[in-house]
């Protein structure tokens, strides 16, 4: 069996690294394989150990079988092993962490099956099954028993069954008030009071599937690992090349029109001016969300009236608030800007200075970002949407626009008013002009559309009427 060396990571869980020697060389220099596996932070350690007896039989078996460069490994083993030495190092946190939270239920399907043994079939059966209903990790859940009684009956407070399931008192609350929870938590309770989840928690809308985009998502996450098992020489072929995927629901994206903007630009004055400034710098610019969390004060140049982008905030459980790299190599970029939002800039920067006089040594802040909290703390990027869904919706505007409409509506301004498209894609930071011109194709067909009626004031000159000019239209 393989050793085992217990770590502590810092956003607080805990991992283990097993090792074996799978053999020796021509040389009779040993050979080893390892593996990383991280527990959940939430499992309590009788469930961390079963799991960790299970992962070292997995880990063994591989090594046993000789998989070092061979098809017998397992999917799940060999996937742990793309994570530890290929994604945790070369991809986004973001990414990678979101690749985590889907590889579970990859796990489920396919993790028992050896790679030489992978079929495409095998993935069919899987995309086909995810676009079933129950299967959504976020649906929410609600007690169909009364959870206060039972506590009462068990002789357990509510802050012991906190510390039992290591969820937080607000988690435990929306539980016994009968309010939805989502699936983790509500798996935390039974297991901490010993109870199925189907006879203690129904589902709400148990009819929800997943979007084909979601699904998509799962069918990229398996083809990069069997990509890599190809160039690593596991396998000859990727299996998952040429599998059946739903069809993608693309949307043309949803922007405000010339008029809204207008009409927004004037509701925003009575709004606090972080958000004021926020919204129209987003309007104006075209920044995705991260950037404009990630903004700092040396970020902007008041002198030459530019924004230089070089990093993007993201959320990671257990981490928080980050800053990370663009989203790729040439979203790190500097843009000018409207020389309009730059007093609004200033005079925001000014009741800033003030609110940390008035904070003192309570000010958060340490990194002069431009958006924060009113006692200097980093504003969480879901914050802003929120703040702007609720803006949306007081003042009536189109259900469908959500914050990163914002940069849809100033991509369409620039195409509208005739903007060369690689101009548009660079300053909307886009890895391709083809990336663009796809997102933004209607919008590129009807500028283009208005451009050609251009020469129509030419028509006098060339003997043309302008009811022929109409009738010339209509046809």
């Amino acid at each position: 069996m393989p050793t085992v060396t217990k770590r502590k990571n810092k956003d607080g869980s805990t991992s283990f690294y097993l090792r074996a020697s799978s053999g020796y060389t021509l040389n009779g220099i040993q050979k080893r394989m390892s593996q990383t596996w991280t527990a959940p932070s939430h499992w309590k350690d009788e469930r961390i150990q079963k799991e960790l007896d299970r992962q070292k039989v997995l880990f063994d078996e591989a090594v046993k079988s000789g998989a070092s460069r061979d098809g017998n490994i397992k999917f799940q083993v060999f996937a742990e092993k793309w994570l530890d030495e290929y994604a945790h190092k070369q991809l986004k946190i973001k990414t990678y962490t979101e690749h985590e939270k889907r590889l579970p239920l990859i796990y489920e399907v396919i993790g028992h099956i050896k790679l030489k043994d992978l079929r495409k079939s095998h993935l069919n059966s899987f995309y086909a099954n995810l676009s079933e209903t129950g299967i959504r990790a976020d649906m929410k859940y609600k007690s169909k028993i009364d959870l206060k009684a039972l506590l009462k009956k068990l002789k357990m407070t509510q802050v012991a069954l906190c510390q039992k399931s290591g969820l937080s008192e607000q988690a435990i609350r929306s539980a016994i008030k009968n309010e939805r929870i989502n699936k983790k938590s509500a798996l935390a309770i039974c297991e901490a009071l010993n109870l199925k989840l189907s006879e203690t928690f129904c589902i709400i809308q148990p009819d929800k599937t997943l979007s084909p985009n979601t699904v998509r998502t799962y069918h990229r996450i398996i083809s990069s690992i069997l990509s890599k098992a190809v160039k690593w020489e596991y396998i000859a072929y990727n299996p998952a090349i040429g599998a059946e995927l739903p069809k993608s629901n693309s949307k043309k994206p949803s922007y405000l029109d010339d008029e809204d903007v207008r009409r927004m630009i004037k509701l925003l004055h009575s709004e606090p001016p972080k958000y004021r400034v926020m919204i129209i710098l987003d309007v104006l610019s075209g920044l995705r969300r991260g950037e404009l969390v990630a903004l700092r004060w040396s970020d902007i140049d008041f002198d030459s009236e530019t924004v230089t982008i070089e990093r993007a905030a993201v959320y990671i459980s257990g981490l928080g608030i980050i800053d990370d790299t663009p989203k790729n190599e040439t979203s790190s970029r500097t843009i000018k800007l409207s020389r309009i939002i730059f007093p609004m800039l200033q005079e925001y920067r000014e009741e800033q200075s003030t609110q940390r006089i008035a904070c003192g040594d309570h000010w958060k802040s340490t990194d002069d970002f431009v958006f924060t909290s009113e006692d200097g703390g980093r504003i969480h990027p879901d914050a802003l949407s929120k703040w702007f869904k609720g803006f949306i919706k007081r003042h009536g505007f189109n259900e469908n626009i959500h914050l990163h409409s914002l940069r849809h509506t100033a991509a369409s301004i620039m195409i509208a008013d005739g903007i060369n498209i690689v101009a548009v894609s660079k300053r909307l930071g886009h890895k391709q002009v083809s990336t663009t011109s796809n997102i933004y194709a209607h919008l590129i067909k009807a500028a283009d559309e208005k451009a050609a009626q251009v020469a129509d004031k030419y028509a006098e000159e060339l003997g043309i009427a302008p009811a022929e000019i109409i009738e010339l239209k209509r046809a």
